[in-house]
């Protein structure tokens, strides 16, 4: 899954994270928690012991959170082993999984991962929702895409993203002259794939985009291209589909992402370059399908139970039975 991968570990692989790990204060966590009606604690790490243990101390009902799996550590080190992730499946329940009773996960798929790990806690699937501002919008398309097949990803420049596999599947394409690719974000990889990108006829753009570019990008693009290995959610998935843009993404068995697909025709085979350019090529050819408004139609059908309201009326029932069984004992 991770070949190839540097191994990035100590202080070097927190900061690739860009991740702030808290500690655990007994005084902190009870003036915090003395006034509130529940806790909800996001991460299975370290600090995850006190906050719950504190919670339980002033008789607040706790709900933990399902944002991270060992796949994401693992990439973050340049990692991978069955050892590896059975260790940390083993530190997340210790510390967070197994000390609650209640966990929300963002996706049926993450809450299945939980339960097929051995997890008991009652498991709520509870998208984190499509930010209200991604919706089809009336945008002129950007004279500088031409006529070519726009291909949009969007996300953090890392290993696990497989951004450079985009790059290498829109090569090995009949089209590779007549198509454009877009990697907004920024990362540690962002200069490797600038200069993997002089492979292409059409330069990429490659660089970090406004939240304006990025919603006239997600409303002038052809297609979504999503080729990240671990996913619980995908967050710029939601998005895309929010503004009418089909997604075509990697079937990782490690990814929620195939949930936001119109059917097959939109999924390639995870780390296969061959197949993800025959799905290109596929695309090109029928591109016209692709720009209808019968494929927008369907793709915005979608998005109906991914709506941010949703979530929120969601999650208000659950802190709601949640609270209510905590006032109960």
């Amino acid at each position: 899954m991770f070949d190839n991968a540097p191994c990035r570990c100590g202080k070097g692989l927190l900061e690739n994270m860009k991740f702030l790990f808290g500690r655990n204060d007994k005084k902190v966590f009870e003036k915090a928690m003395k006034g509130v009606d529940l806790v909800q604690v996001h991460f299975p790490f370290l600090m995850a012991i006190g906050a719950v243990k504190a919670a339980k101390r002033l008789g607040k009902p706790v709900v933990g959170a399902f944002h991270v799996q060992p796949q994401n550590i693992m990439a973050a080190m340049g990692k991978i082993s069955l050892l590896l992730e059975c260790f940390i499946w083993f530190i997340f329940k210790f510390f967070l999984f197994n000390r609650v009773d209640t966990i929300v996960a963002p996706s049926k798929f993450a809450a299945a991962l939980l339960r097929s790990e051995g997890v008991k806690a009652r498991l709520y699937a509870i998208s984190n929702g499509i930010p209200v501002e991604y919706v089809p919008g009336n945008y002129q398309r950007p004279e500088w895409f031409g006529d070519n097949l726009v291909l949009l990803n969007i996300g953090r420049h890392a290993y696990e993203k497989r951004q450079s596999l985009l790059i290498e599947g829109v090569k090995r394409t009949k089209y590779a002259d007549k198509i454009q690719l877009i990697l907004a974000g920024r990362g540690e990889r962002t200069d490797e794939l600038k200069a993997k990108a002089w492979e292409l006829p059409v330069e990429p753009l490659i660089q970090y985009i406004t939240p304006e570019e990025k919603l006239h990008y997600l409303n002038t693009a052809n297609l979504f291209l999503h080729g990240s290995i671990v996913e619980l959610e995908s967050l710029s998935c939601s998005e895309a589909i929010g503004c009418g843009l089909p997604c075509m993404v990697s079937n990782s068995k490690y990814s929620a992402a195939p949930q936001f697909t119109l059917d097959n025709l939109f999924l390639f085979a995870s780390g296969n370059l061959d197949d993800l350019a025959d799905r290109l090529n596929f695309w090109y050819e029928n591109r016209d399908l692709l720009r209808s408004e019968e494929i927008k139609d369907k793709v915005l059908e979608k998005t109906e139970r991914f709506r941010f309201e949703k979530a929120v009326n969601a999650y208000e029932a659950l802190y709601e039975e949640a609270a209510g069984k905590s006032r109960k004992n």
